[in-house]
């Protein structure tokens, strides 16, 4: 399986803090990451390459929804995947009760906690 992942900026609040345990319990698939400020052009021969893109809530998803390309999975934190989500795609949320209460304020104030996300595990689930 070919695997196209997204971590967005490490420092930031939506970031995923599994990606490293959640890539050692898939070693045999093909992986490519998108780092950096890519062209959207190359973004998108990225999602047409992979079978399957997983990534945080971030530019991917809407990318992907806006030229109607391939479906995928998106780890939430506490944003809101009923707001910011497409019901099309996979959208792995731990609990409702660790969403911030104000969707819409600035995220650099945010705290989390690696326990406001979903474990590997759950995502191989949906693999």
């Amino acid at each position: 399986m070919r695997i196209l992942i997204n971590r967005g900026n490490l420092q930031n609040a939506k970031s995923y803090p599994y990606w490293e345990e959640f890539l050692k319990l898939i070693p045999e698939h093909e992986v490519k990451e998108i780092k950096g400020i890519l062209p959207e052009p190359e973004i998108i021969d990225l999602v047409n390459w992979c079978d399957v893109w997983i990534t945080i809530d971030s530019f991917l998803p809407h990318l992907c929804q806006y030229h109607n390309l391939k479906k995928g999975i998106v780890l939430w934190g506490k944003s809101d995947p009923t707001i910011f989500g497409y019901k099309s795609n996979i959208n792995l949320l731990k609990d409702r009760k660790r969403l911030r209460p104000d969707q819409f304020r600035w995220w650099n104030d945010v705290k989390h906690s690696n326990e406001d996300w979903v474990l590997p595990e759950e995502i191989l689930k949906v693999l």
